[in-house]
């Protein structure tokens, strides 16, 4: 927690720190949608902010700091905005910053498969690497990572458990857009006729609703106008039967799954069958810019991922 004063004035934020550089639109807009979620003023410490990336952040209205006195905080009574400061002498800061390894696709896998269920922590390499559909190989450095990020720690005789799970799941939704999705091997294709979905046995296909069909069934609050499905396997099946023509606009959109069918016995319950766990159907919400989503993913993050600290 950072708290500004002026006067008799004083402002809280609560201080999400990143130990490498922003330097992509793309990731400050996910983090909008993040900081979003929560009631409690946000902002971001970084190491550095370029003017241009700076002025993206007042565009956007994300509060920041940096290690160079850049800054854009706007709350009642406080405006700062300074920008183009120059980068710091720090040795860690003008070494070229690597991106982020547990945040490479095969990473955002494996974090997805511990956040679904958070004992693999304590498994061994090749049961993680099974749940989570990766190599072997993988999860040794998305484990690393994941420790020198603060969020695994060890137990006794040498156990691991994941750390501020709450926060992972954030980072994870905020980078799933720009990292794990655009791998996916996304189809859109046109239904025949509205209430197409309403009637389908999905899990003949090996397949789950994402995005706003998801949303529905977890919260009953949301009509869907898109239709998200991931699925295992091939998709031929479900588009001849269910009749769907090929259209880069259509509202119909086939995803691959990602991860293991037969973990799926192993994750949390309380949500139906038919769909994705509620951290995909969030994420998917939260890439959008619909507000009706953001409103339905707050919901859903409210009545099922809000207490992800206590599940680790």
């Amino acid at each position: 927690m950072v708290e500004f004063e002026k006067g008799t004035e004083r402002v809280k934020y609560a201080a999400e720190v990143k130990l490498t550089a922003v330097d992509r639109f793309k990731i400050l807009e996910a983090w909008q949608d993040v900081l979003d979620i929560y009631r409690e003023p946000r902002m971001l410490v970084v190491p550095y902010m370029t003017a241009e990336m700076a002025e993206r952040c007042r565009l956007l209205k994300i509060p920041f700091l940096d290690a160079a006195g850049n800054a854009y905080l706007d709350a009642p009574g406080l405006f700062v905005y300074v920008a183009g400061r120059k980068k710091p002498d720090i040795p860690e800061l003008t070494e070229k910053v690597a991106l982020h390894q547990a945040f490479k696709p095969t990473g955002m896998r494996t974090i997805f498969a511990l956040l679904l269920n958070p004992a693999l922590a304590g498994r061994n390499y090749r049961d993680i690497a099974k749940a989570a559909g990766v190599a072997l190989g993988t999860v040794g450095w998305v484990l690393r990572d994941l420790n020198a990020k603060g969020y695994l720690h060890e137990v006794l005789r040498g156990e691991k458990r994941l750390y501020n799970p709450d926060r992972l799941m954030q980072e994870w939704v905020a980078f799933y857009p720009v990292k794990l999705r655009p791998k996916l091997n996304a189809r859109r294709f046109r239904a025949p006729h509205p209430d197409w979905w309403k009637n389908i046995d999905l899990g003949k296909y090996q397949a789950r609703w994402g995005g706003e069909v998801a949303a529905d069934k977890l919260t009953g609050y949301l009509k869907p106008a898109t239709f998200t499905i991931y699925l295992h396997g091939k998709p031929d099946r479900l588009i001849l039967e269910q009749r769907l023509r090929p259209d880069v606009n259509g509202e119909v959109e086939i995803l691959e799954a990602f991860w293991d069918v037969a973990e799926e016995a192993a994750w949390q319950g309380g949500y139906p069958n038919d769909a994705v766990p509620p951290l995909l159907a969030y994420a998917d919400l939260m890439a959008t810019t619909d507000s009706r989503n953001l409103e339905t993913a707050r919901m859903i993050h409210d009545r099922y991922l809000a207490n992800a600290e206590n599940q680790a």
